[in-house]
């Protein structure tokens, strides 16, 4: 927890080292005045989802972040009420882990009562159980505005409280200065290599894991047919375990630069999901922080992915594994395609992901002039 003075906005975060709390808040307002309040610290955060764990161990380590969680928010809260009086509180995901017993119900109903609160969640936390349909109603009632990724994220939210809906895309600031050719230098090259990426955490490697047997079977193609060898860098929170013999797999363990260095090297980034009334509320971001940086996109045409990119000019949908690997074979073998999909790719995020919109609703949120 930070606290400074003068700060009128107070931002409760799950983590600022959370996916989530990062692109969707924290890199907007970290230099701005307010407050940030990591509800699960950020050394427990790095315990809980640095690696895998067995069932038993999985369970314990839930239940003591879920009790410390808990008691950082409840903290923040009466700190908040006793002493900071923020006149803003802006929220990521939820503030109470999977309970909210009516006696909480009626302590956030009423700290927040005369806040301006902003309630802001990417995933569908209502279906997964993360977010209690206790609170849910209590932060529906509360909110000044609610933002979603999508129109399938909207719908989860009761009819009642579905005017105070924005839509904000999740999208990264990371390489938003820097020039587009710069980034494309290494796209399509004559290179050795043909450079893969997949960029999330250890919850989604299971999509990845599916497509392998279909990506060795690339990998042998391209070998063949270009003489370049692919090689699919995997950055996330825990290994890819999966053996290949063709694909060149190399783990990357996850932070932010290495995510950013990763990104710089890539040519094709790879987004695989399988259809569920979970993934249907996804926000495409692995496929736009892949345009951000000029890197072409491959990725299933479910929900949201359906609207990121332009079919064929700025990333290719693949919908069963042997698509993704028909497709990453196709640019392998014509590097001009691949740059020039790059290009579009990156256009295509600059026109309708770019960060500054969302930035200037943060800064009208906490009070600032654009």
């Amino acid at each position: 927890m930070r606290a400074t003075t003068e700060r009128k906005a107070l931002v409760f975060l799950k983590c600022e080292e959370d996916g989530s709390s990062y692109y969707r808040l924290y890199q907007y307002l970290a230099d701005k005045p307010c407050r940030m309040v990591n509800m699960t610290p950020r050394w427990l955060y790095r315990l809980f989802y640095g690696r895998r764990y067995g069932k038993a161990m999985k369970l314990a380590l839930k239940l003591f972040m879920g009790g410390i969680t808990f008691g950082t928010t409840l903290g923040a809260m009466a700190l908040d009420a006793l002493v900071w009086k923020s006149e803003v509180v802006i929220l990521n995901r939820r503030f109470f882990p999977r309970a909210c017993p009516p006696l909480l119900a009626g302590l956030l109903k009423r700290y927040l009562r005369g806040k301006r609160f902003y309630w802001d969640f990417d995933d569908n936390i209502a279906l997964d159980g993360e977010l209690s349909p206790a609170e849910k109603a209590v932060l529906e009632e509360a909110a000044r505005k609610i933002t979603v990724t999508g129109d399938y994220l909207r719908e989860t939210v009761s009819e009642t409280a579905r005017e105070k809906v924005e839509l904000l895309p999740t999208t990264d600031r990371a390489f938003r200065r820097e020039e587009t050719e710069s980034l494309l230098a290494s796209k399509g090259s004559d290179g050795a290599a043909l450079k893969l990426l997949w960029l999330g955490t250890r919850d989604n490697l299971k999509y990845l894991e599916a497509l392998i047997p279909a990506l060795e079977q690339a990998a042998e193609t391209i070998v063949r047919d270009t003489g370049k060898r692919p090689e699919l860098q995997v950055v996330s929170n825990a290994p890819l375990t999966e053996k290949t013999k063709q694909l060149k797999l190399r783990n990357v363990p996850w932070s932010r630069e290495r995510g950013i260095e990763a990104l710089r090297e890539a040519e094709i980034g790879l987004m695989p999901l399988t259809e569920s009334a979970y993934t249907l509320g996804k926000g495409g971001f692995k496929a736009i922080q892949y345009m951000s940086a000029g890197v072409v996109p491959i990725l299933s045409p479910v929900g949201y992915n359906k609207t990121v990119i332009e079919d064929g000019v700025s990333g290719y949908f693949a919908a069963e594994s042997g698509a993704f690997a028909a497709r990453i074979a196709e640019l392998a073998a014509n590097p001009a395609r691949l740059k020039s999909m790059a290009r579009a790719a990156r256009k295509r995020f600059d026109t309708c992901f770019s960060p500054e919109e969302i930035q200037a609703f943060w800064n009208r949120a906490i009070g600032e002039s654009e």
